[in-house]
């Protein structure tokens, strides 16, 4: 399901998914509260930010999240959320569905700035040449 949504597409920041998102799971449950511990890791190809260039990425997080029966009371409208709040998330039925927390995450891996490499010299503000591969005339 995971590979449908983010596997070989192309996001708004320019990143290609060379193939689909792999996720290790480890989940402990405590009553009828599961504790995911998530390892996710996807490759992807990215356009660097300086020279243009398409360069390969790998992407990778690790994360815990708890899982709850989902509430059946409404939520008053403004709530303070605290830390455990934001780590939290809610299920409902017998079976757990990990496919859009993996797929949150693998997005919030991104950098905001993609570069090849941290010495990436960029393009020739004069004529526009990758001054990694040659010289300004």
């Amino acid at each position: 399901m995971l590979n449908d949504r983010l596997g070989g597409e192309t996001t708004n920041t320019g990143l290609h998914f060379t193939e689909p998102i792999r996720a290790r799971v480890k989940l402990s449950r405590s009553g009828k509260v599961v504790l995911a511990t998530i390892r996710i890791e996807a490759r992807v190809k990215g356009i660097c930010a300086r020279c243009l260039e398409s360069f390969p990425l790998t992407l990778a997080s690790q994360f815990q999240v708890s899982l709850k029966p989902k509430p059946d009371f409404t939520p008053p409208e403004e709530v303070e959320l605290s830390r455990e709040d934001l780590e939290t998330d809610f299920y409902e039925g017998e079976e757990i569905d990990l496919s859009p927390l993996v797929q949150d995450q693998a997005l919030l891996t991104i950098p905001p700035k993609l570069v090849c490499r941290e010495d990436c010299r960029g393009l020739c503000p004069g004529c526009g040449r990758n001054i990694n591969r040659d010289t300004c005339q």
